[in-house]
Order: structure tokens, then sequence, then C-alpha cells
């Protein structure tokens, strides 16, 4: 089994989601949301198998997504 291919694979189950939550939060468009979370330091970090953020609910996930998406206003990253 390719462990790698499996996490890609439940990536796509969970993401939309996730955007979904950013988008309502941040009051950006699902687009915007999408593309944040595919160019995003979190999500690389989500790809890794051996972080196990993908144990973490949707909620929690969001939450991450979220405070990077703060930072970068913040600091106009």
């Amino acid at each position: 089994m390719n462990n790698n291919k499996t996490l890609q694979d439940m990536l796509w189950v969970f993401i939309p989601k996730i955007a979904e939550l950013i988008s309502t939060k941040k009051k950006i468009t699902l687009k915007d949301a999408s593309r944040f979370i595919y160019n995003s330091e979190t999500y690389k970090k989500l790809e890794k198998i051996d972080t196990k953020m993908w144990y973490y609910s949707d909620e929690a996930l969001s939450e991450f997504f979220i405070n990077e998406y703060d930072r970068r206003e913040l600091y106009g990253v």
C-alpha cells in the first residue's frame, strides 16, 4: 500500500469542507479559500504522513489554516 497515495486520496475528501469553513469564517470566496489552502505551509505539513495532522477534525484543521491566513494578512506576505 502506498501511504502517500492513500493520504492524498484522504485530503481530497476533507479539504472541500475545510475550504468551506475558511470561506465562511474569513468571508472570502470558496475559490480563494481553496487556493489559499493548496498554497499554504499548513497544507505542506498536512501532506506529510509523519505529522499526522490528518487526525485533527475539519474544524481544528480550519483553525490552523485561518491562523496562517491571518498571519499573512498581518505581515502582508
